[in-house]
């Protein structure tokens, strides 16, 4: 008698409960429904997205966004519990019983567009300001005016999801989604605009504390890793002597 014989009497489960984070009721009739529900979940694959790149390049602006995020949806779990909003679909459990205002997809996606419209408009200036030849100028400006505007449509994308889906009014949508584009907006100003464009100021000089320890921590792995030279533990903090190559290199130039 194995445990897949099915005259043998199972034990009864404990009540299980459904990990909201990627539980996602959508109608199989609509034609919509599959690629929005990806949509839908696509917030969450961007911290996927953060950690990659920072094995990569170990970029601080990336490190920044990773943590303007994470606070962005504290940000959102704390202000749906000061408005106590209902969903759509009051008491369809289902659907989730949790509170429903703001949208905290739509202020993920909007977070996430205001930051990303700073960040290449930041770039466009600097590469501007730079002798770089004409005809790459143009190239780099159709290549972040591409990048905005797919932004903006993924965004856009997110947020009608969460109608569609029957998760939210459009009201929370909207709210979920000026939350986030404000919250994007002071952040991406504080943490890159001003302590890159100023940086003399206190911001800039707190970025470039805060570089410092970066870089000294190493890269990732026991090996060079994409634009990660070495591994955690191989900067100057632990080794001496890189701090003093670095320094050497940096009194060259």
């Amino acid at each position: 008698m194995t445990s897949l014989d099915p005259n043998k009497s199972l034990s009864p489960l404990p009540p299980l409960k459904s990990f909201s984070l990627t539980h996602i009721l959508y109608d199989p009739s609509h034609p919509l429904s599959i690629p929005l529900t990806l949509l839908s979940l696509s917030p969450i694959f961007l911290f996927v997205s953060y950690f990659t790149l920072l094995i990569f390049n170990r970029s601080l602006s990336i490190l920044f966004l990773g943590l303007g995020s994470i606070g962005n949806e504290i940000l959102s779990w704390t202000l749906k519990r000061l408005l106590k909003g209902d969903r759509p679909y009051k008491g369809f459990g289902e659907i989730g019983n949790g509170y429903g205002n703001p949208s905290s997809h739509s202020q993920a996606a909007g977070f996430l567009v205001s930051w990303g419209i700073g960040y290449f408009l930041t770039i466009s200036f600097r590469s501007n300001s730079t002798a770089v030849e004409s005809k790459f100028k143009i190239i780099r400006k159709v290549r972040n005016g591409i990048y905005v505007f797919g932004l903006i449509i993924w965004s856009i994308g997110v947020s009608y999801s969460r109608w569609h889906l029957h998760y939210h009014t459009p009201i929370q949508i909207l709210a979920g989604y000026s939350i986030g584009l404000l919250a994007g907006s002071i952040y991406f100003y504080i943490t890159e605009y001003i302590p890159l464009q100023y940086p003399s100021s206190i911001l800039g000089r707190l970025r470039t504390s805060v570089q410092n320890i970066w870089e000294g921590l190493g890269g990732v792995g026991g090996f060079d890793l994409g634009d990660a030279k070495g591994g955690w533990g191989e900067g100057w903090i632990f080794d001496k002597s890189v701090k003093s190559k670095a320094y050497q290199k940096k009194k060259k130039i």
